[in-house]
């Protein structure tokens, strides 16, 4: 094996940069128009095969196939229940969407606030559909998923009791857009029953590909009003929730504490000289209305002039009532908002487009799940990325009503915080993947957040150096979010241009799940992950070419033979004896398998055998790789953790970005997550392999390759 002099970074591009980047994406590969054309080209209506009417889709413990919930229950088209069944009647609208035996009632709030903007729910609930022209029991919903748009289809067989939807309905028994969308939803996450409770800002997110905020209404309330109204006004998604501590029940005037609500709009009245702000909001169930002031029959409304009165008031038991602001926040306790993304929003007012960077990624134990206290140095080994925020926001008018900062164009809400500082407003948004699905397995939301630390510019210079890491504990935090055990949590920051990195972290090291990080602004702003470039030192790939020592010598060709050359036994032997604790001065044995030796020879000799100029060159580098691993084998066990096996890497003259650095530990850590000398030797014998070849399309052995993320990671992770 031989290598050119040099430097060779490894620059991984899009398979195809810039196509179906946003496109929608087809769940389970079943595409609607497709499935509908070959159902009435055969005159069969659709039955799903990825999500079969059966338990299995009820769900697994409360809804299991021997729970009592379970029984008795029927998988009927609409047509076999229903005499004149349509998708929609006339137009959607939030009383379409009633609660059934179903504990989600933040997906039905979440829907039923959807239905206030036409534009918004055809995108998730696309028109064309209906059970009279070219009905076929086909229909399909778009929703969001961590990044794109994905359109699940679904068959129109739907569980049913004693002749009832289970679960939701529409006020209009005769309407089942809204059953068929809940259909949709329980299939993307694998049953209906793991829709059983969870925030409205997940179902807003999943509608919208918006991000999502949380306003907890003890710390702070001033301001509120203003801030929902503009909301509102802005097609934001908003919900309320009454947070219990003993599960929902209804309060003696009529509310569901531990329940959630949509806010569907605000007005200002006026009786006498007193201002009074009115928040609507609705019950998903369709039922069970606030009794308090300002109610369906409170006699405050006689006092309103009568056009005022007619357009507010509307008298019926539909879960929609009318409530005072000051009411509001003695009952509840948060509030979410899920502003519009830029994708939805479209072009920004000046023209200048939206910055939005969006980054997939994964907490695993013992790699970069160092949990969430800096102080800890399992911390710096969480997720991490490099923010820059270049331009400033212009000025705005300062919020009239409080210390609530107002809507930027970009729709974000938040708290202002005065001075004339220029500042960068960015939204951060931090999102828990697939993990709702696997419920059934027992597992629930990890608790998750993450901080902002500034990078001070007399830093920026040593940033890439092997000394990096070392000063990550020097930075001091300028913003962070709560921990939340919420799928998304998100957090609006005003920060002074410069450099930031932001740090992901599970509330406890060693927790596992996947993540997508989004980062949005309206001005201009750089996003990179730390350690995303792959290059590797050439000159320190090279080994040092040291003559071998008589006896080792003398052993090699008498392995050998008249071949004069080594097959995987050979060289097996051969090191057993060469690195033995007196020889090369370790406390433990260094033992080289069969298999690892095999590897050498493709690495370093002719693939089968290795000449002695080949091991030669191989001794050099078993001395360094020995040197390396004993000095981060710091407790002298023989053996590396996950961080350390990084560090030795970066010494080995290997820089290599997340991805990869995570894929080899998982390969080469034993099931105590410790890497011996032999694992060790063989990942940088396959790296060294890996970057010598590189290299050979290399002019002058230095510069750039560029390789897509399937080629690289085939490459890098071979067998």
């Amino acid at each position: 094996m031989a290598c050119s002099s040099g430097r060779v970074t490894i620059q991984l591009v899009d398979e195809e940069a810039g196509v179906g980047a946003g496109g929608l994406q087809l769940f389970r590969g079943q595409s609607y128009e497709a499935i509908r054309a070959a159902c009435l080209d055969s005159g069969i209506l659709f039955r799903d095969p990825y999500f079969p009417a059966g338990p299995d889709a009820l769900g697994y413990d409360q809804l299991g196939p021997d729970s009592e919930k379970a029984k008795d229950v029927k998988w009927m088209r609409p047509h076999e229940f229903c005499a004149e069944p349509k998708f929609i009647c006339e137009d959607m609208s939030r009383t379409d969407v009633c609660q059934g035996s179903l504990g989600n009632c933040w997906f039905l709030a979440a829907a039923a606030s959807l239905t206030l903007y036409p534009r918004l729910l055809r995108r998730v609930v696309p028109p064309g559909q209906d059970f009279q022209h070219g009905y076929a029991g086909v229909f399909h919903f778009q929703l969001w998923q961590f990044g794109r748009w994905v359109d699940v289809v679904v068959d129109d067989r739907l569980p049913v009791r004693e002749g009832k939807l289970m679960f939701v309905h529409s006020e209009q028994r005769n309407e089942f857009w809204a059953p068929l969308l809940e259909k949709a939803y329980a299939k993307l996450h694998g049953s209906y029953e793991v829709m059983r409770g969870g925030h409205m800002n997940e179902a807003f997110v999943d509608f919208t590909g918006g991000v999502g905020e949380v306003l907890y209404l003890r710390q702070n309330s001033m301001g509120l009003f203003s801030a929902l109204r503009h909301a509102l006004a802005k097609e934001s998604l908003v919900g309320a929730t009454a947070l219990s501590d003993r599960g929902e029940y209804r309060t003696e005037e009529g509310l569901v504490k531990g329940h959630a609500y949509s806010v569907t709009g605000t007005h200002k009245v006026f009786l006498g000289f007193t201002k009074v702000r009115l928040l609507r909001l609705r019950n998903p169930w369709g039922r069970v209305e606030w009794t308090g002031a300002w109610s369906d029959s409170c006699p405050r409304w006689d006092a309103l002039p009568t056009e005022c009165r007619d357009a507010l008031l509307v008298k019926k038991e539909d879960g929609e009532f009318w409530m005072e602001l000051r009411d509001f926040l003695l009952h509840f306790d948060t509030v979410q908002i899920c502003s519009l993304s830029p994708e939805v929003l479209g072009p920004s007012p000046e023209g200048g487009g939206w910055h939005v960077h969006t980054f997939q990624g994964r907490w695993v134990r013992g790699f970069n799940s160092g949990g969430s206290q800096p102080s800890a140095e399992t911390f710096w080994t969480n997720p991490q990325f490099r923010l820059t925020l270049l331009e400033p926001d212009e000025e705005e008018d300062e919020d009239e009503e409080g210390p609530w900062g107002g809507w930027g164009a970009s729709g974000a809400w938040g708290p202002a915080r005065g001075g004339r500082t220029p500042k960068c407003t960015v939204l951060l948004s931090l999102t828990q993947r697939n993990r709702r699905r696997l419920r059934a397995k027992g597992l629930t939301y990890l608790t998750v957040g993450f901080h902002v630390f500034q990078i001070p510019e007399e830093l920026l210079g040593l940033w890439d150096s092997p000394r990096s890491r070392a000063l990550l504990p020097r930075l001091l935090r300028a913003d962070r979010s709560p921990l939340s055990a919420r799928r998304d949590v998100s957090r609006r920051c005003r920060l002074r241009p410069g450099h930031y990195l932001v740090v992901l972290s599970t509330a406890h090291a060693g927790d596992e799940a996947d993540f997508t990080l989004r980062v949005f602004s309206e001005r201009r702003h750089t996003a990179v992950e730390i350690d995303d470039v792959i290059s590797a030192d050439l000159q320190a790939l090279q080994g040092p070419y040291l003559p071998l020592e008589l006896d080792l010598e003398q052993l090699f060709k008498e392995l050998a033979g008249e071949e004069e050359e080594l097959n995987a036994w050979q060289l097996q032997a051969l090191l057993s004896i060469a690195l033995e604790p007196a020889r090369v001065h370790t406390r433990t044995p260094r033992e080289i398998g069969l298999r690892t030796c095999e590897q050498l020879l493709q690495c370093f000799g002719h693939g089968q055998s290795l000449a002695l100029h080949h091991f030669q060159r191989l001794w050099g580098h078993l001395l360094e790789w020995q040197a390396i691993f004993h000095k981060f084998d710091e407790d002298a066990s023989g053996t590396m953790n996950s961080f350390e096996l990084r560090l030795a890497l970066n010494a080995a003259g290997f820089h290599l970005n997340n991805q990869l650095t995570q894929a080899l530990t998982s390969r080469y850590r034993d099931s105590r997550l410790r890497v011996d000398f032999e694992r060790f030797v063989s990942c940088v014998a396959q790296l060294t392999c890996i970057f010598c070849h590189c290299s050979q399309h290399l002019d002058g052995g230095e510069g750039v390759i560029c390789l897509t993320h399937r080629q690289w990671m085939e490459a890098a992770t071979f067998s």
